[in-house]
Order: C-alpha cells, then structure tokens, then sequence
C-alpha cells in the first residue's frame, strides 16, 4: 500500500481554509458595524422626557403600601384628612343608631330613662359613658365602629343621647 499524502498540499488547503475564514468573519463583523451604525440612525439619543417619566413612574407605582413599622403605622394613622366636624345627630345616624335604635346587643335604647340612669351612675356620668364609647365596651367596638370620630364629637353625642333619654 503507497501512501499519496503531499504535506505542501495540506500547507496550501490550511491558507486556503485561514484566507476564506478570515474574509467570512471580515464580512461578519462589516455587517456587524453596519447594524450598530444603523441602529444609532433609527433610534433618537435622548431618553424620555421628564413629563414622560412622570406619567411611566404614575402608571407603575403600587396600589398600595403596608406598614409593619409600628412607628411608621402610628405616623401614617394621624395623616388624616381634615373634615368639618359632625353633628352629634349625624354621628347617631352614622354610628350609634344601628345599635341603640332597636337596643342590639343590650345596648341601652334611646329613650329609656332607666337604663341609661342606671349606665351613667354606674360608669362615672357624662365623661364615663364617653370614655367607654370611645374605647368600647363588649360587642360595641371602639369609636361606634368610626375610627374618624373625634373625642369632642362623641362626647357632643353621648350627651346628646342622655339628654334625649330624660338623664
């Protein structure tokens, strides 16, 4: 068996093989500097305007925010809005009626001379029945179930009701 293997022949194919390689990947990277140059023409060299920034930040902001810092929790509760404040027949309406219209939950109803006598000799008069309406007492949550109502509002009502009730 002859062998026919030529080594100048294989010198010449690997020339051959590093001269087309190298003109593919000088046409490769031409195409490559052409698209970054056209690139550069398409897209415009500022970024948004502020205007724009501001509808992008108003359109992803969170709906919402918890607060697990208790310091925080306390600061963000007394952010309130200011309001007018209410009458004592609006906070009935709001807030107590539900209850002491029909006496639910044995709260006293409003009217009955007895039992409301009996409620403010017992709790300390006028101020006592306030302070307990505005921390609540059994099933009667704190503030009548409005956190929103002010101490001043409370007390206006709670009288309002003593006086209605004949105390």
């Amino acid at each position: 068996m002859s062998s026919n293997h030529n080594p100048q022949n294989d010198s010449a194919h690997d020339k051959e093989f590093f001269r087309t390689f190298g003109m593919v990947l000088g046409a490769l990277g031409a195409i490559f500097a052409f698209c970054i140059f056209a690139a550069n023409l398409i897209v415009p060299k500022a970024g948004p305007s502020e205007a724009e920034k501001a509808r992008l930040e108003a359109r992803i902001a969170p709906v919402a925010q918890v607060i697990t810092d208790p310091a925080m929790l306390v600061k963000a509760n007394t952010s309130t809005v200011k309001r007018e404040p209410l009458t004592a027949d609006q906070v009935y309406a709001q807030a107590c009626g539900a209850c002491h219209t029909s006496g639910v939950l044995n709260a006293p109803k409003l009217g009955d001379k007895a039992d409301w006598s009996k409620r403010a000799a017992a709790n300390g008069g006028l101020d006592g029945l306030t302070a307990i309406a505005i921390k609540g007492i059994n099933q009667m949550p704190a503030r009548g179930g409005n956190p929103d109502l002010t101490d001043d509002e409370i007390k206006a009502t709670v009288k309002q009701m003593l006086e209605k009730s004949g105390v």
